[in-house]
């Protein structure tokens, strides 16, 4: 009997060499690692990560030149996806010289195959198939395999309602667990479309505690902010960031992230930021500024942050930019500076809690910025409740995105919008205080300036 180390060695070059994909990486190696050792399995893996060949396609027919009497169900949420997979897998029995030379030929009863199920050459007699195909909510009656593959059994067709999604896992929990053979592995690989979809079921509840999950992201930062990305050999930073702003946040982080949270929006709803998009900047706005500062905090977890806002007569607040980045104090300075050249606020407010004062002092002896419009805002009681403040603006239009085109600025703070109170809100705060430069103005017309602070 082979060791794992050896079946793992074998596996991979049967993807990589016999089959043809040659795209697989270390990281694929990584799921088959986990796919030889686990008997239970929940793969949770970005769009377009090659998932769908290493666990689909690959696995299963690996497994079928281990042992030719395995019978194997694959699922998918569409009955015509499921049946691509194994037409795929056919391709390979069929014309992969490779394959035949090594394996021989499992095509001899192909005259009997169908779109939905195949039989190879067994030494065993089973009334099962070799291969099958089913849908979600599918028949599965009287089969039993050894090994199902669901492979994305959900999107937003059937993730929407409480109703939708419960059919859904009632489905998986009563129709399909129990076909499972006695010692049979069942492998789940999906990326994410809801809090409450089957992934999220299979993490929260107890009886699922012996499943092995695995949740990937095609980008995410270390504590230090370093920049890290998943598959760089097909999705680099600069394929991520295009991709972010041309589906939105939200989109983003469950295709992308597997993050799902945007989707409740449980302060702020993706249906108000939808609907108050506009597409151009309105004329005559007066234009307002926030800052919040990274000063006196830790520094791994702090960033300075700008928002800029535009009011028109009717007290629509359209935000125009924003920004957020860990910087230094020296180029905190810079980033106020360049925020004043680029839109000519008639207010800047900034936090001035603690050290943070600092940061007005350094601005009123500089003679770059000594007569900037700047007005220092202390901050008290529950910030949560302070941002969540925000939520009736957006909800009523008062608060008024662009487009995602506008810049990847706007899809940074959509995720800080859909992810409140649980991701970052550096560039909510700078909002905060650039509206409360706007009600400053309204109550006292007044412009205070760098040298009038006490």
């Amino acid at each position: 009997m082979k060791t794992h180390a050896e079946r793992l060695e074998d596996l991979f070059f049967f993807a990589s060499d016999l089959l043809g994909y040659d795209q697989l990486t270390e990281l694929h190696m990584s799921w088959f690692d986990i796919l030889l050792r686990e008997q239970f399995v929940l793969l949770l893996a970005p769009v377009g990560h090659l998932k769908t060949t290493a666990c689909t396609i690959v696995y299963p027919l690996f497994r079928l030149t281990e042992d030719p009497n395995m019978r194997i169900l694959l699922v998918n949420e569409i009955l015509d996806n499921a049946k691509g997979f194994l037409r795929e897998m056919k391709g390979h029995l069929t014309q992969s010289e490779k394959f035949r030379e090594r394996y021989g030929h499992w095509d001899l009863s192909a005259d009997a195959w169908t779109e939905e199920r195949i039989q190879i050459p067994r030494t065993e007699i089973r009334k099962e198939p070799s291969v099958a195909v089913a849908s979600v909510l599918g028949t599965v009656v009287s089969q039993h395999p050894n090994l199902i593959v669901i492979d994305d059994p959900c999107s937003n067709r059937n993730t929407q309602t409480p109703h939708q999604r419960q059919k859904v896992i009632t489905w998986f929990q009563k129709d399909l667990l129990p076909r499972l053979d006695d010692g049979g592995q069942i492998v789940v690989v999906m990326t994410r479309w809801h809090t409450e979809d089957i992934a999220g079921f299979i993490k929260s509840e107890p009886g699922f505690a012996n499943w092995k999950v695995i949740d990937l992201a095609a980008e995410w930062e270390d504590a230090a902010g370093k920049r890290h990305v998943l598959f760089p050999e097909k999705f680099g930073a600069e394929k991520l960031a295009r991709l972010r702003s041309q589906l939105g946040s939200s989109a983003y982080n469950c295709l992308y992230l597997n993050d799902p949270s945007g989707q409740e929006g449980a302060d702020f709803k993706l249906s108000w930021i939808e609907s108050g998009r506009y597409d151009r900047r309105p004329e005559d706005l007066t234009v307002f500024a926030g800052i919040d500062l990274a000063i006196g905090r830790r520094e791994a977890n702090s960033r300075f942050a700008y928002c800029v806002v535009g009011v028109d007569k009717a007290g629509t607040a359209y935000i125009l930019d924003a920004y957020r980045n860990r910087l230094p104090f020296d180029e905190q300075l810079k980033c106020a500076k360049r925020l004043h050249r680029l839109h000519s606020p008639r207010l800047i407010t900034v936090e001035t809690n603690g050290f943070q004062a600092a940061f007005l002092e350094s601005l009123r002896t500089d003679p770059e910025t000594r007569l900037l419009p700047l007005r220092g805002v202390t901050t008290q009681g529950d910030k949560q409740a302070r941002l969540r403040g925000l939520a009736p603006l957006f909800e009523s239009g008062a608060i008024r995105l662009p487009r995602p085109e506008a810049g990847a600025w706007v899809g940074q703070m959509e995720e800080e919008l859909l992810h409140f109170p649980h991701g970052s809100d550096d560039s909510l705060d700078a909002l905060w205080l650039s509206l409360q430069g706007v009600q400053m103005q309204r109550v006292e017309p007044k412009i205070m300036f760098a040298e009038d602070i006490e």
